[in-house]
């Protein structure tokens, strides 16, 4: 399936690979503006955290967030812009 991650784990990280950033943007398409797609990262980044788990996500090996301990962090920050 076209846009599907690479996906492994490892201790109680789960690392999402994709091949482009757009493919990788697509988990926040269910959400239309920047407000809602933080909102959203956010309130996921916090349900991962509760049960123990980490997600990092990659393009091309590269990493573009960390969601973790309840924070959100690496280039997709920038990416998202301001919520203004």
């Amino acid at each position: 399936m076209a846009g599907t991650p690479q996906i492994e784990s490892r201790d109680n990280w789960i690392v999402l690979n994709f091949e482009t950033l757009d493919q990788a943007l697509q988990l926040l398409s269910p959400w239309k503006d920047v407000r809602h797609r933080k909102d959203a990262l956010q309130q996921i980044t916090k349900a991962l955290s509760a049960v123990g788990l980490s997600v990092e996500i990659k393009v091309k090996g590269r990493r573009i967030a960390e969601l973790v301990a309840g924070q959100i962090r690496g280039p997709i920050v920038a990416l998202l812009g301001p919520a203004g």
